[in-house]
């Protein structure tokens, strides 16, 4: 099976890409009118130099008077990234910890080209025919090559159900 690349699954998502140097003010009205729950910051030559989390701009916020404080106080720049190149098999251990919703994705300059998101290697794996290249099978199949009742959406009906005519007791 070919393994899946990074750039397959990548989003382009050029409003979550922001100066570091960004208004509070203008970060929290960006995740509001898009509906990101990060924005990715870069410096001006364009290379990547952290994250803006959404609950960091809402407790910001809350604590100061200034909306035009800028994020770079709030700017976590402990960030994992991944080339665009990179197989998604080699990258999935990066988002078994809960603090990776979205991770950047770089060409080989550094540069910011896309986002990779969770719930798209969740979706990927859930999808038909979709294993990591661990060489066990997929966690998303039974003993016996089985899929776990969620997975078959054909089988996946309302059923009617018969309602018992009322009691003549009453």
């Amino acid at each position: 099976m070919q393994q899946l690349r990074v750039s397959e699954l990548m989003r382009n998502c050029p409003q979550a890409v922001v100066s570091e140097t960004i208004r509070l003010r203008d970060a929290a009205e960006l995740l509001v009118t898009n509906g990101y729950s990060v924005l990715v910051a870069k410096n001006t030559s364009g290379q990547l130099v952290g994250v803006i989390p959404e609950s960091a701009v809402i407790r910001e916020l809350m604590s100061i008077s200034s909306r035009d404080a800028n994020v770079s106080q709030i700017l976590s720049r402990h960030v994992e990234s991944v080339r665009q190149d990179a197989e998604i098999g080699g990258i999935l251990h990066l988002f078994r910890s809960s603090c990776h919703e979205v991770i950047p994705v770089l060409d080989h300059a550094g540069d910011i080209v896309g986002l990779l998101h969770r719930h798209d290697i969740v979706k990927m794996l859930l999808s038909d025919g979709a294993e990591p290249q661990t060489g066990q099978p997929s966690e998303s199949t039974l003993p016996g090559g089985r899929r776990p009742h969620f997975m078959n959406r054909d089988k996946m009906r309302v059923k009617d159900v018969k309602r018992k005519p009322p009691s003549s007791a009453e």
